[in-house]
């Protein structure tokens, strides 16, 4: 049997156990040990399941997973979320629209403390939820914007799904960091420019909070938010500016919402600090073994010849390299729909990655494009994550077929924001190509 046919046949097994509920992770290891005996023999596959766990478990490099895991549980533990809400509605709240653009607000910033999409969204749908609804404001409209605005911390750094994708494609971790972040605040402003004209178009949506905050009051909570900058300084400023690597940045971002959590906890820390540990090692964990399979997995395919043979194929089709950027990017979207956004990832960019390279993209602008696609699929149905994330937070307050479609003009904005990005490579770019170093 030739070796690129034994390639196929692994990728429709893999296809297969997935179907039937198999760990990710696992399956991509089974299906490519399976496939290296055959094609390289006992010796070989053997040799590529003792090595691989360790390589992957040991290198320094992988050490920022958990430890922006770390930083992300610490941020969210120390109440930063709640005060960052409270700023964002003092200052903004009175707008029309303004409890749901303080929401968006509060959880992009928030992510880019934190990096957790689904802490972001249980945590917003706790302090927003009964607060916009309180006020009268659209059912819809408001589960909507905390389940879309979720998603940024997956975008906007320190972003575990960007770290992932650089591992798996061996780019540079700092520059895919820092290139999330124009696409970031560029997504998060559309989501306030559509709920600006959406609620200027339909006042009854929203209706106006009349409170009058003191100006007092306002500059007080500003000055509540000193975590905040602290974190980012400390692992955006240090990563662009070159005095940190992503690893080092991770390691005193950590450290730092450590400092938070003992300054602002001041009764529980001890169940603060199991917790954290104990969440950040089960996530590791499983974030691991998926990177271990991924490897395993490419590594067969590598030998196998599938991804050489699909750039050679694809080469001869009479079409532009954007058409095929396109039929990818509307993979990702159905795949998005019953897959996250790890084995996602974890099983395409094996076989896509060389091809995107081969035609020539570049491969930070298309990391960003692909975790902008992974956003898209955390509030698409059936799966949409964040959207039962927010359902099970709310309970009895909202109706999950309210919360579907009160994400549908949340998506419209990202399939936007991929058009831009897609035509405007240098949004992603810029920063990265500016870093120290880069």
């Amino acid at each position: 049997m030739e070796t690129v046919v034994v390639g196929y046949l692994g990728i429709a097994l893999l296809v297969l156990l997935i179907a039937f509920g198999i760990q990710i992770g696992v399956a991509l290891a089974s299906v490519g040990a399976l496939g290296f005996l055959m094609l390289v023999g006992a010796r070989g596959a053997l040799g590529l399941l003792r090595t691989t766990p360790f390589e992957v478990s040991a290198s320094y490099e992988l050490s920022v997973v958990p430890l922006f895991l770390l930083m992300g549980l610490f941020a969210y533990h120390s109440g930063l979320s709640a005060r960052i809400y409270r700023a964002a509605r003092l200052w903004i709240g009175h707008l029309p629209g303004g409890l749901v653009l303080a929401t968006i607000a509060a959880s992009g910033l928030f992510g880019a403390a934190c990096g957790s999409t689904v802490a972001s969204a249980a945590i917003f749908t706790k302090i927003g939820l009964p607060e916009m609804l309180k006020y009268g404001h659209d059912r819809r409209l408001s589960a909507g914007a905390i389940a879309a605005s979720g998603t940024l911390a997956v975008l906007i750094p320190p972003s575990t799904i960007l770290v992932f994708y650089a591992i798996l494609t061996q780019q540079s971790i700092g520059k895919l960091l820092i290139a999330g972040i124009l696409p970031g605040v560029l997504s998060a402003g559309l989501y306030l420019l559509m709920v600006i004209v959406k609620c200027k178009l339909s006042p009854a949506l929203t209706p106006g909070i009349k409170d009058k905050t003191p100006l007092r009051v306002k500059v007080d909570a500003i000055r509540g938010l000193w975590a905040f900058p602290f974190l980012v300084v400390i692992v955006v400023g240090g990563i662009y500016s070159g005095i940190f690597t992503a690893t080092e940045a991770a390691a005193f971002g950590a450290f730092g919402a450590f400092i938070i959590v003992l300054l602002m906890e001041k009764k529980s820390r001890s169940r603060v600090l199991g917790e954290t540990l104990l969440e950040t090692a089960r996530t590791t964990s499983m974030i691991f073994v998926i990177i271990i399979g991924a490897i395993i997995f490419s590594r067969f395919l590598a030998v196998s010849r599938v991804p050489t043979n699909l750039v050679e194929w694809i080469e001869k089709i009479p079409t532009s390299p954007m058409v095929i950027l396109s039929g990818f990017l509307i993979l990702y979207v159905f795949l998005g729909m019953f897959l996250d956004a790890f084995g996602m990832l974890a099983i395409t960019l094996p076989v896509i990655f060389p091809i995107i390279e081969r035609l020539g993209f570049d491969p930070i602008w298309y990391g960003i494009i692909m975790v902008k696609v992974v956003e898209v699929g955390l509030i698409t149905p059936p799966l949409g994550i964040n959207v039962y994330v927010v359902k099970g937070a709310a309970g009895e307050l909202v109706a999950l077929g309210d919360i579907f479609r009160g994400i549908v003009p949340f998506l419209v904005m990202d399939l936007i924001t991929l058009v831009i990005l897609v035509a405007f490579p240098q949004i992603a770019l810029y920063l990265p190509n500016r870093m120290y170093g880069g």
